[in-house]
């Protein structure tokens, strides 16, 4: 029931799949994945199921993650999505192994890219 680091860089490919950061928004302004979205896990895991259906449909691929190994609403989102009949994995990692691998991500906590020259 969880995915690693290689498995979502490699689903990410895929239209049709689609990344969930579930930890608040607060949290994924400050860090997360590049390219994934913001879907937090509610304390009602019916609401939380019903939310995604209706933005992205029951057809997708969902990956789900939170900060890290210690964290549980990634698991217990992909456990939701898929008692409801959703394809849906972990990325048991999280943040944490995501951003210690040096991958990339988004936010205001995001490591600085080099900047561009002018002109070029």
């Amino acid at each position: 029931m969880s995915i690693s680091k290689e498995g979502v860089k490699d689903k990410m490919k895929d239209m049709n799949c689609v990344v969930l950061n579930v930890l608040p928004e607060a949290d994924y302004a400050k860090l997360h994945i590049k390219g994934s979205e913001s879907f937090p896990l509610t304390q009602k895991m019916d609401e939380f199921v019903l939310g995604v259906e209706k933005k992205y449909g029951k057809s997708k691929f969902f990956i789900t993650y939170c900060a890290g190994p210690t964290c549980n609403a990634g698991p217990n989102a992909a456990k939701a999505l898929k008692e409801k009949g959703f394809k849906a994995e972990d990325y048991t990692g999280g943040m944490s192994d995501w951003s210690d691998a040096d991958l990339p991500t988004e936010g205001t906590q995001a490591k600085v890219q080099a900047p561009v020259a002018a002109g070029k």
